[in-house]
């Protein structure tokens, strides 16, 4: 929705020299993306506690059009703006994570053995949104001006509230302390599940020992037909109080959590993920905001035509229907081709961010926009799955608080850089190196294996 505004507001300018560092409402969207991942643990805290999906899901739609409301408020400029700018995108960034971590949570709930298909439907409606919403709001800008724009666009989160109305938790059930004995269908499917607290000895050596990342822990996870919980057990759901732990005190558990959770900053590949994950967010973020505004800049205005810069992020939502969709295969795939397959689409995001950064052509900004949809779309289809794949479910359960907090204040920090040229190069720079990180590895066991069989 922002880079429709930030491209309405170039236009507004004759000669299409707009700076759009100087423009409040440029601050907001930052904001949305830092504090969305800074609140994110905090708000998966509470929605575990929380015994009603419902108002979890409500509160958060309710700060989400607080935060667009304020966003309209501050489009104009005028006293207070930039304290508007301020608390509209950290507003909005909590009501996200509220939405987004509720929903997920009783998706997890509901969907246990086809969960799959259910994660693919989510990512399909998430390029619905992407196609849909920049022609809306260009639609509704030209209609009725800026900031009634701005106000009227609430209306998108209408489907919102009517989808959390109808959240609800099932009957809990606790497990059988049997359960490891008798597995069941539902166990083939999603896996069993091991406290979260708990970890074996050889779990531990395996965690001491810190190799780029790519330990052996990850040949045992291969599969010549993987199902789905043997890849990642990280869509199955988990009940928090399912384990019982006797015989444990609280006071000791406690302080080793803390220890466990600052402990992780040892280990290189949780840098690594950390500097990956601020290139994604922010890639993803640049791109959808500085796009239009790029194009109205760098190309003459004899040879623009009147919706040519809202069509770019609309191709951009239609390419991202592809990976939406193949995101039934990535979740499913062995670890090795996932690592592969998120690697590389950092490398091709990297590419498309350095393009946009030089080019002034109509075609080769198309091009890009529609490779950039189909990049953004893969990084966010399967995250999750490859941050735990690279880290483990244990690891990546334990440092989730430390490493949202990183990756927020990274997203954060190019708030204070007022060049799109600059921004592009850095988080290209960050995408590029981590895909390095996820690629490299498995690429070259993969030509050991081969060169082992045929030697």
């Amino acid at each position: 929705m922002y880079g429709i505004v930030l491209g309405y507001l170039t236009t507004a300018n004759a000669l299409f020299y707009f700076d759009l560092w100087s423009a409040k409402i440029t601050l907001t969207p930052i904001l949305f993306v830092a504090f969305w991942s800074l609140a994110d643990p905090w708000t998966k805290t509470i929605t575990d506690l929380a015994s009603v999906p419902r108002l979890v899901g409500l509160i958060g739609v309710i700060l989400l059009t607080t935060g667009v409301i304020a966003s309209g408020y501050l489009a104009t400029g005028g006293a207070g703006a930039y304290l508007a700018s301020l608390s509209a995108g950290a507003v909005m960034g909590i009501g996200a994570s509220f939405v987004i971590v509720e929903s997920e949570t009783v998706l997890r709930k509901h969907f246990r053995v086809k969960l799959p298909l259910a994660l693919m439907l989510k990512n399909v409606a998430s390029s619905v949104g992407f196609t849909i919403v920049p022609a809306l709001t260009h639609f509704l800008l030209v209609g009725t001006g800026l900031k009634s724009g701005i106000l009227l666009m609430t209306i998108v989160f209408i489907p919102t509230a009517l989808g959390t109305l109808i959240l609800r938790s099932p009957p809990p059930q606790r497990a059988s302390p049997y359960r490891l004995l008798l597995p069941t269908d539902e166990d083939n499917e999603l896996g069993i599940r091991i406290s979260p607290d708990r970890e074996s000895e050889s779990e531990r050596q395996n965690n001491g020992v810190d190799n780029a990342g790519y330990d052996n822990s990850d040949k045992r996870d291969k599969n010549d037909v993987p199902l789905f919980s043997e890849v990642n057990s990280i869509y199955a759901y988990q009940e928090p109080d399912e384990d019982v732990e006797l015989f444990v005190s609280p006071i000791v558990q406690s302080g080793d959590k803390w220890k466990q959770e600052f402990r992780v900053v040892r280990y290189f590949r949780f840098w690594a993920a950390a500097v990956t994950w601020v290139g994604v967010k922010a890639g993803s973020l640049y791109f959808w905001i500085l796009v239009p505004a790029m194009f109205l800049q760098r190309t003459t205005k004899s040879t623009i035509y009147s919706n040519d810069w809202v069509t770019l992020l609309v191709v951009a939502g239609l390419g991202s229907f592809v990976p939406s969709i193949a995101s039934y295969w990535s979740i499913a795939t062995t670890v090795q081709y996932r690592r592969i397959y998120f690697g590389s689409a950092c490398w091709l995001g990297s590419i498309i961010l350095l393009g946009l950064s030089y080019t002034n052509n109509y075609y080769w900004f198309l091009t890009c926009s529609l490779l950039g949809g189909i990049t953004i779309s893969s990084l966010l289809t399967c995250q999750d799955s490859t941050l735990c794949d690279v880290l483990g479910n244990q690891f990546a359960h334990r440092s989730h608080k430390l490493f949202c907090t990183l990756v927020g204040l990274g997203v954060l920090t190019f708030s204070f850089v007022h060049s799109e040229n600059v921004c592009l190069r850095a988080v290209a720079l960050l995408q590029f190196l981590g895909g390095c990180y996820w690629i490299v590895p498995p690429v070259w066991e993969i030509i050991q294996t081969r060169r082992f069989r045929n030697g």
